[in-house]
């Protein structure tokens, strides 16, 4: 009986092929790309509505023509070899990683995919993000301590902060005449 928890999940039917080898969600999303709908996608791949429907979903998560972009690029990489020293040089700039990281995120099996569907991690935004919260989180602690220590609302502190930006503007543009 403990068997039965432990075995893997299989198909309940295999995956049937066309004679150019492509699944039916290969072939779906080809035709979601050539701009076919759900319903008429049924008729030309053989699938249920339901599974069209699903196969629709999915394809509108992805980047456009996310299946012909993949092919390209690994001819692009098959006919020339690896990629480019500038090639990976401008991905670790863009992605603000070291090389090597770029090139071991290449050299995995669905490294190039991901970085077409836009996965790679981008850690100059992700820090740019974290300083904007840090900063709204500091403004807020402040916000609460003067709240706190002078008992004014957080309407009255936004007026006095107003005010006291205006007059920081006017005394610095008198100072630059």
């Amino acid at each position: 009986m403990l068997n039965i928890w432990l075995r893997k999940k299989s198909r309940k039917y295999p995956i049937k092929r066309d004679e150019y080898g492509r699944s039916a969600w290969q072939r779906a999303f080809e035709a979601f790309d050539a701009g076919k709908r759900p319903a008429e996608v049924t008729q030309i791949v053989q699938i249920t509505l339901r599974t069209a429907c699903r196969y629709f979903a999915d394809w509108k998560k992805l980047p456009t023509n996310l299946e012909e972009s993949h092919r390209l690029m690994k001819a692009v990489r098959r006919s020339h070899g690896e990629f480019s020293a500038e090639t990976i040089k401008m991905l670790a700039t863009y992605f603000d990683m070291p090389e090597e990281e770029v090139i071991a995120r290449l050299q995995k099996p669905w490294g190039l995919k991901q970085l077409l569907m836009g996965k790679w991690p981008n850690y100059a935004r992700e820090e740019r993000k974290s300083r904007a919260e840090s900063r709204l989180e500091a403004a807020l602690q402040l916000v609460g301590l003067v709240e706190h220590t002078s008992g004014m609302t957080p309407k009255e502190i936004r007026t006095e902060l107003g005010r006291f930006s205006d007059q920081m503007l006017t005394t610095t543009r008198a100072k630059g005449k």
